[in-house]
């Protein structure tokens, strides 16, 4: 099973890449797919989430399949095999990367 991330913005730049596929077993969250983000990619993840709480910056924008995370259960959605992450940095700081 896996999830395809599409990075945006500032993002993409860190990464090096637009889209990354990232395996994942059965009922894995959000949380889970940026902790192996993170082993991939540490300096996208240290943009994304708050290193003292784990939560999500204030500001980002995760969309799973078109909808914001914020609006189904945050960090702690879970994922299934196909679904899509896309992920943007708040707009100022993307719309100083274009």
């Amino acid at each position: 099973m896996e999830v395809v991330v599409k990075l945006n913005g500032d993002l993409r730049e860190k990464a090096g890449t637009g889209t990354i596929k990232v395996s994942i077993n059965e009922d894995e969250t959000v949380d889970t797919l940026f902790m192996k983000l993170g082993r991939r990619h540490p300096r996208v993840v240290e943009m994304i989430l708050d290193p003292t709480t784990g939560e999500l910056q204030e500001n980002f924008n995760i969309m799973l399949n078109g909808r914001r995370i914020q609006q189904i259960r945050g960090i702690h959605t879970k994922l299934k095999h196909k679904d899509e992450v896309a992920i943007f940095p708040p707009a100022a700081e993307s719309s100083a990367a274009e």
